[in-house]
C-alpha cells in the first residue's frame, strides 16, 4: 500500500516537473547555434506571455460585466494569441517569427480598439516593440530575411500613419465612469510595471546564467589548449635534449626546480616588484625551452665525449642566440607577448653569470633578466647531478656546496639563498625523476 502511495507522489512530482518545464523551461532546440541568441529570451518570454494570458482573462471578465462584447471578444483573441505563444515558444523551431508577428497583431488590435471605443491615448511607443524584435533576432542574410525585415518595418510605419490620421478626430463609442476608468488605468499600469519588472529580472538572470556557462566553457577550453601547448613544448624539448645524451627527465627536473624556486622567491617576498603571477607562470612555461637552440648544433660537437676545442665550445655557445631566434621565428603568432619575451630571455641568457663571466654577451647582475638567473641555477644543478655519456653524476651534497661557493659569482645571491632554503625539496625532485 505504501509503495502505491509513494508511486502516486512520484507521479505527481514528475507531472508537476513536466508542467513547470513546459511553462518556464528553455526549449531544447534553442541549443542549436542558429537560435542561440533567442535561447536567452525563451524562459522570460514564456513567463511574460503567461502573465498576459491572466491579465486579458481579467479584462474579459471586466468587459463582460460592463456588457461591451467587442472588447470582450478582443481580449478573448488576445488570450488565444498569448496561449498560442506559450505553446509555439516551447515546441516550434524558429518560434520568434510567429511570436513577433502575433505580438504585433495583438498590439495593433489593442491600440485601435482602445482608441476607437474609449478615446484613450493610442500609445504609439508600443509600435517600437516589433522593431526591437527585428533588431535582436533577424540577423541572417538573404532575400527572404531582407524582405521580412522590410515588411515588418513597413507594417509598423503604415500602422503608425493609420492611427495618427484615422483617429485624429473621433468620438468614443463607450464612455466609462470616471472612477472605473481611473481604476482600470491604475491596475493596468501597476500590473504592466510588475510584469515588465519580472520579465527584465528573469531576462537578466537568464543572461547571467548563460554568460556564466560561457565563461566556464571558455576557461575549460583555454585550460585544455594550454595543456596541449605545454605538452607540445615539453615533447619538443625532450627530442632536442635527447640529441646530447640526455633523457626527457632533464626537462622535467629543471622545470620542477624552476617551479619550486620561483614559488620560494615569491613566498619570501624576493623580487616582489617582478614576480607577479603572470611572470611566475611564464617563467615556468619557458623552462623546457631553455636549450631549444641545441637543435642547431652538430651532433659531432653536441655528443662529443672528450674535451671540446676552443672552436667547438664557441659553436656550443651559439645555442643561446640560436634558441632565442628560433623562439622568435617559430612562435611569432603567439599573442602572449610577455611569454615570448620571457621565453627568449631564458633561452638567450641562461648561461650568463652574475659576475659577468658568462656568455653570450657577458652581462652581469640585474642586467640579466630574473627568469634567466633562475633558469641558470636550475640548469647548472641538474647538469652536475645527472649522469651523461661524457661524465659521471655528482652527489647532490657536493653540488649544493658548489652552488653556495658560487654565490655572488656565477649566481644571483638572492636566488642562491632561496635555492638552498628548499634544498630538501630539490633533493626530492632529483630522486623522484632520476634517470
Amino acid at each position: 500500500m505504501k509503495k502505491k502511495e509513494v508511486s502516486k507522489e512520484q507521479k505527481k512530482e514528475k507531472a508537476k516537473g513536466r508542467l513547470m518545464d513546459f511553462f518556464t523551461g528553455t526549449p531544447t532546440y534553442n541549443d542549436d547555434k542558429d537560435y542561440a541568441d533567442y535561447a536567452y529570451f525563451s524562459a522570460p518570454l514564456n513567463m511574460f506571455f503567461l502573465a498576459c494570458v491572466v491579465l486579458h482573462c481579467v479584462y474579459m471578465g471586466v468587459f463582460a460585466y460592463l456588457q461591451i462584447p467587442l472588447m470582450m471578444m478582443l481580449d478573448a483573441v488576445c488570450v488565444v494569441l498569448y496561449a498560442a505563444f506559450v505553446i509555439i515558444l516551447g515546441r516550434v523551431k524558429g518560434s520568434w517569427i510567429f511570436c513577433t508577428l502575433g505580438s504585433a497583431l495583438e498590439i495593433y488590435l489593442h491600440q485601435i480598439c482602445t482608441v476607437r471605443f474609449f478615446g484613450l491615448a493610442p500609445g504609439f511607443h508600443y509600435l517600437l516593440i516589433p522593431l526591437v524584435f527585428i533588431s535582436v533576432f533577424i540577423k541572417k542574410k538573404g532575400k527572404f530575411y531582407t524582405f521580412l525585415r522590410r515588411a515588418l518595418i513597413a507594417l509598423a510605419i503604415l500602422t503608425f500613419m493609420y492611427l495618427a490620421v484615422f483617429f485624429s478626430d473621433y468620438s468614443p463609442q463607450y464612455r466609462l465612469p470616471y472612477w472605473l476608468n481611473t481604476v482600470l488605468v491604475i491596475v493596468n499600469i501597476t500590473i504592466s510595471f510588475l510584469v515588465t519588472a519580472a520579465f527584465i529580472s528573469r531576462l537578466v538572470s537568464s543572461l547571467d546564467s548563460k554568460r556564466s556557462e560561457l565563461d566556464t566553457s571558455v576557461n575549460e577550453k583555454v585550460n585544455e589548449i594550454e595543456k596541449m601547448q605545454n605538452q607540445i613544448i615539453i615533447s619538443f624539448a625532450n627530442i632536442i635534449e635527447a640529441r646530447d645524451g640526455s633523457t626527457g627527465k632533464h626537462v622535467k627536473r629543471t622545470s620542477e626546480y624552476v617551479e619550486a624556486l620561483v614559488k620560494e622567491l615569491k613566498r619570501n617576498g624576493d623580487y616582489a616588484d617582478i614576480l607577479d603571477e603572470d611572470y611566475m607562470h611564464d617563467t615556468m612555461m619557458s623552462a623546457p625551452l631553455h636549450d631549444i637552440g641545441k637543435i642547431t648544433i652538430p651532433d659531432a660537437i653536441l655528443t662529443k665525449a672528450g674535451r671540446l676545442t676552443q672552436s667547438e665550445f664557441a659553436t656550443i655557445k651559439k645555442h643561446t642566440i640560436n634558441g632565442k631566434e628560433l623562439i622568435e621565428e617559430s612562435m611569432s603568432d603567439i599573442e602572449n607577448d610577455n611569454f615570448l619575451k620571457i621565453a627568449k630571455s631564458v633561452a638567450l641568457y641562461h648561461h650568463e653569470c652574475w659576475d659577468g663571466s658568462g656568455y653570450p654577451y657577458g652581462i652581469a647582475g640585474d642586467e640579466i633578466p630574473l627568469c634567466a638567473r633562475i633558469m641558470t641555477i636550475a640548469d647548472y644543478f641538474d647538469a652536475l647531478v645527472a649522469k651523461r655519456s661524457y661524465k659521471a653524476a655528482l652527489p647532490t651534497s657536493v653540488v649544493f656546496d658548489n652552488i653556495k661557493e658560487q654565490r655572488g659569482k656565477k649566481f644571483d645571491p638572492v636566488v642562491v639563498d632561496a635555492f638552498l632554503r628548499i634544498r630538501d625539496q630539490i633533493d626530492e625532485i632529483a630522486r623522484a625523476n632520476a634517470d
